[in-house]
């Protein structure tokens, strides 16, 4: 193969883009790998140390929708290449943080960065690929976010307890800033190419004409206004970003805290706490995205309906094993609970993403990926760490007793209550996602009816 055909290889930009996303969930998730060296530091309560997750979401979903926006008529190749770059420089930065105030603001940093990355990334993806592998192709991208956040779970609990936690914000951020290069040398094709040769013979996939006329206005472009009210007005769109809100809700919750869990309500060490719950959601993860992939193509059938189901019932399935193995005392009890519950979870990964894109047009793919992230995390994991911690911080000292009586721990730690609203969360999901799907269009790959 050709150097130029190397490039412009649908197989190549998915391995660059899916390789990046892992360092991406890799940065993203070392804090929550190391709460415990990070309270010691900087005394710090269990508020002030969900904030840091939470901080790093606000500014990442806050300039989503405008680099969404900005990646509809400039290069996404550049965006992705000065993202990549941010992000890996505030995340060494963090190194040097001498206050918890000092490394909110690496994070909020880090989180601009990778909101350019998480925005543009599945739109470049997704016009590498005809509509009818799309949805595999995106399993393998997001099956990265279990690896790459289990790496950083892994990297942190190692690094941080033999040589400290201002060496692994170096370990993990300094590798992307050589990294960012290989975002320049892939090749961004024309935007809904795939799209447009697929519906050449067959005329205009069926939709309403708002809609339709909204997504390809002026041929290429589209104006802020008419595009706004398509989203707000497409059903499909807004149905499955909701129950995707309450899925990140539940995920930002546990992927936050499940390792402290382990430690302070189980008597784990932080080490061995961070690097099996690594393991767990490395193994679990890409396991179930790449199952929720398969399950959408061969067992839907390439259905938008069939696909939501798929997520839905997993949802439903996730919501009593996450009880179990937050209640469970034992670990032969806790592990295989969080095994099951967390592959069940990941397995909707694909499938809903893939509805995401295929309820708008081409042209407003970017732009919709950044709605979407944005509402998904203001209403979900941007609120749920730090509000468990305030809950583990001010919950009532009977409560506190009580349950940490029925789930067999001598701790005194406040999280048991504070991530009860996970397995609530999950059921939300599943709900939405099941009450759209008996409303979804037949077809994988067409715009949805708007809301009437």
């Amino acid at each position: 193969m050709h150097a130029a055909d190397l490039r412009s290889s649908s197989r190549t930009a998915l391995a660059v883009l899916t390789g990046i996303n892992l360092l991406n969930y890799l940065d993203r998730y070392i804090v929550a790998g190391m709460v415990g060296p990070l309270k010691r530091e900087f005394d710090a309560s269990d508020t002030e140390v969900g904030l840091l997750m939470s901080i790093f979401l606000v500014s990442y979903m806050v300039v989503s929708p405008a680099i969404g926006w900005m990646a509809r008529t400039r290069s996404r190749t550049g965006i992705l290449a000065i993202g990549v770059a941010l992000w890996s420089a505030a995340t060494a930065g963090g190194a040097f943080a001498r206050s918890i105030w000092q490394l909110l603001l690496m994070r909020a940093a880090t989180g601009i960065g990778e909101a350019a990355y998480a925005t543009v990334g599945p739109a470049l993806l997704a016009d590498h690929y005809p509509p009818h592998r799309r949805a595999g192709a995106l399993s393998i991208f997001y099956a990265a976010i279990p690896v790459g956040t289990a790496c950083g779970y892994m990297l942190a609990g190692y690094v941080s307890s033999r040589w400290g936690w201002r060496e692994a914000f170096l370990v993990a951020g300094l590798p992307g800033l050589a990294i960012a290069l290989l975002c320049l040398w892939l090749r961004d094709p024309p935007r809904g190419r795939y799209d447009r040769e697929g519906r050449a013979g067959d005329g205009p996939a069926p939709c309403d004409a708002r809609v339709q006329g909204a997504a390809h206005m002026d041929g290429h472009a589209m104006r802020l206004l008419p595009a706004a009210k398509a989203l707000v007005r497409n059903r499909r769109f807004v149905q499955t970003t909701f129950g995707y809100a309450a899925f990140t809700f539940a995920f930002g919750a546990l992927a936050t805290w499940m390792p402290y869990y382990m430690e302070q309500v189980r008597g784990w060490s932080a080490e061995t706490a961070a690097v099996a719950f690594g393991g767990i959601i490395v193994g679990t993860g890409f396991a179930g995205t790449l199952l929720g992939g398969w399950a959408a193509g061969r067992i839907g059938g390439g259905r938008d309906d069939s696909a939501l189901r798929i997520a839905g019932w997993c949802m439903i399935g996730a919501a009593p094993l996450s009880v179990v193995a937050l209640a469970a005392p034992q670990s032969w009890v806790l592990v295989p609970a969080l095994v099951v519950a967390a592959t069940l979870s990941f397995a909707t990964q694909g499938p809903v993403n893939a509805v995401t894109l295929n309820s708008v047009g081409p042209t407003m793919r970017a732009a919709a990926v950044g709605v979407s992230v944005l509402c998904i995390h203001l209403f979900g994991d941007v609120p749920s760490p730090a509000l468990a911690g305030w809950i583990s911080d001010h919950s009532p000292t009977a409560w506190r007793e009580a349950i940490l009586g029925a789930i067999g721990s001598e701790s005194d730690s406040g999280l048991p209550l504070g991530l009860a609203m996970i397995p609530v969360a999950m059921a939300i999901a599943g709900a939405v996602w099941l009450r759209e799907a008996n409303q979804a269009t037949p077809t994988i790959g067409t715009l949805s009816k708007p809301l009437r």
